[in-house]
Parts: structure tokens; C-alpha cells; sequence
């Protein structure tokens, strides 16, 4: 599958209501063709801010890996499962057979807005996520990639790189501690407000480009062809790997899928490819046997979204 000149930045927008294009509509939706593949309680989204949210004069600046592409001197396979204890009952999972599919070229749109992340817990643990551009200095994420219950609450500091390629860093890295999530996250631990962001104090020297965000009805996002990408730990969280398929269900805050995914991967984008523009519908979170899951972008996340990317503007 071909498909139109794609841009690098798209204009957001939100269909009031949840009101969105019919089923007629999401058929026009594209699977992404990488490498040439075809495949197929109070209001819980009040924001919260960590104690960083104004860092003091470098507190984010360029940063490299460590020598070796370990995190802190565990493989990233082990520093995944060690740093999250909480979400062990909803970790992510690949639905045999795997049809994952390696990204070769990650410093093209779009897979150049997409971030691998290396985060140090509060305490001091350090594992991987999955983050993508909204802004030139907001990147989105999972909630539990900033605010860890079990790990001593905010991240001190997350590592970004976009369009990491092992070793490679084609746009550098940032390292950010001005968090956010909301209140459905933070205060009651709900994945189905398992959302944040990361506000990074300067962007990067070469823009990686950035996704759009949507709001879309049941109707079309049962019928859309869903796009995922991100840095699994079961790869070594410095590749990235994507697949693509309709989704299985949907409720009024998440979707559910079929695509493989696994730790490390928490916080990538969940997008439709439609007329050239990629909207992300979705943030990547949780999982089991029976389907992978996003948070949804409801009207509720979408405000929220909207007022994290105009601070990093």
C-alpha cells in the first residue's frame, strides 16, 4: 500500500461530542507501510504537576546513553520488569503469532516523533517507555511513565530521544523533569486515565516533527485502521517495532486491540492515517492475553493534551 506526501506536523482538532466521521469515513483510514511492507472522582482529568514542574536553570539537558545501551547496568529487559510491580496484572503482551515489525529508518516522520524513553524513578530504579511529540517540547506518554505509586510517587528525571535507533540518536536527547498526568492517575490509579506528559525546557536542535491528536466516535474507530509503535524491552528498548490492525472493541475511555506489544512500549501513540495526516486517537498503557489496550482521547483528554502542547510550544 502507497499512500499520499505525508507532513510532519497536523492540525489537531476534536469532533464535538464524540460525533465523528461514519464508518464510510474510518474505511479511508491507512495502515502505515514501514520499510515498504504492506500490513494489516474529582473531575479525573484535572491536572497534577510534579515539584519539578519549574526546574532550576539545567535541570534538562542533552544527554547520551550510557556506554553499552544498558539502563543504570541492567539490560532493559530486566530494568522493565523490575520497575513495575504495580502494573504486573496489567502488563503488555504479544498475542502469538508475533507480527511485529522492526522500524530500520527512524529518523523520517513518522517515526522520528516517536521517543524512547529511560526513566529514573523517584527511588532511584530506572526503566524504559515510549513517549511521542505533540509540540516541539511537550512529548506525551503514559501516566505510569511519570508518576509511579510503587516507586515513590514522580519520576526524578526521564531521558527523551526521538527516533532512537540503538546507538543512534539522529535528533540527540533531552532529559526532562517537568512532569504532568491528572488527578484519574495520581490520586486513584486508574488506567483508564493513564496519562501524562513531559515539558522538556528547550527542543531539540533538528525538529523530529510531531503528531496530531483527535477525538473520534465509536463507529469510526471500530473500523479504523489503527497504527502502534514504540520501544519494546523484549527487543532492548532501543529499537523501535510497529504494527498495525483494526481494533477489537471499544468503551467510552479505552480501545482495545490485538497488537503486540510489550513493556517498554507503554506510552506510544495510537494513530489513523487519513489523507496524509496522522492523528494519534489513543496513548498506549496496558495489556493482557485477552487484547493490548490505550487510553482513549476523549474530550476531557484532548483539552488536557491541548493545554500541554501549547507549554512546550
Amino acid at each position: 500500500m502507497t499512500s499520499a506526501t505525508h507532513t510532519n506536523h497536523v492540525t489537531d482538532y476534536e469532533v464535538p461530542g464524540l460525533s465523528g466521521p461514519s464508518e464510510d469515513a474510518a474505511a479511508a483510514t491507512e495502515f502505515e507501510s514501514p520499510n515498504g511492507l504492506d500490513l494489516n472522582n474529582p473531575d479525573p482529568d484535572t491536572e497534577v504537576v510534579n515539584a519539578a514542574a519549574a526546574p532550576p536553570a539545567g535541570g534538562e539537558t542533552e544527554a547520551g546513553e550510557p556506554a553499552g545501551g544498558d539502563v543504570a547496568g541492567l539490560p532493559a529487559f530486566d530494568a522493565i520488569v523490575g520497575s513495575y510491580p504495580e502494573l504486573a496484572d496489567i502488563a503488555e503482551v504479544v498475542i502469538p503469532p508475533d507480527e511485529r515489525v522492526r522500524i530500520q529508518n527512524t529518523s523520517v516522520y513518522p517515526w522520528s516523533a516517536i521517543c524512547a524513553l529511560r526513566i529514573t524513578a523517584n527511588d532511584g530504579r530506572q526503566f524504559i517507555g515510549t513517549g511521542w511529540l505533540i509540540s516541539p517540547r511537550t512529548v506525551i506518554t503514559a501516566g505510569h511513565c511519570v508518576f509511579m505509586h510503587d516507586a515513590g510517587g514522580w519520576a526524578r528525571s526521564i531521558t527523551v530521544t526521538p527516533g532512537c535507533n540503538d546507538a543512534a540518536q539522529p535528533f540527540g536527547s533531552r532529559v526532562g523533569t517537568s512532569l504532568r498526568s491528572v488527578t484519574g492517575w495520581v490520586s486513584s490509579k486508574n488506567r483508564e486515565h493513564d496519562y501524562g506528559a513531559i515539558i522538556l525546557s528547550a527542543p531539540f536542535d533538528r525538529f523530529p516533527g510531531s503528531f496530531g491528536f483527535a477525538t473520534r466516535d465509536d463507529a469510526f474507530l471500530l473500523n479504523a485502521a489503527l497504527n502502534l509503535s514504540g520501544y519494546p524491552g523484549d527487543k532492548g528498548g532501543r529499537q523501535q517495532w510497529f504494527m498495525a490492525q483494526r481494533p477489537k472493541s471499544v468503551s467510552a475511555r479505552v480501545i482495545t486491540y490485538n497488537i503486540d506489544t510489550f513493556g517498554g512500549q507503554s506510552g506510544s501513540p495510537v494513530w489513523v492515517l487519513q489523507n496524509g495526516n496522522r492523528h494519534a486517537v489513543g496513548v498506549h498503557t496496558n495489556g493482557s492475553g485477552s487484547g493490548n489496550s490505550a487510553t482513549r482521547i476523549t474530550s476531557g483528554v484532548f483539552d488536557r493534551l491541548q493545554s500541554w502542547k501549547s507549554l512546550g510550544a
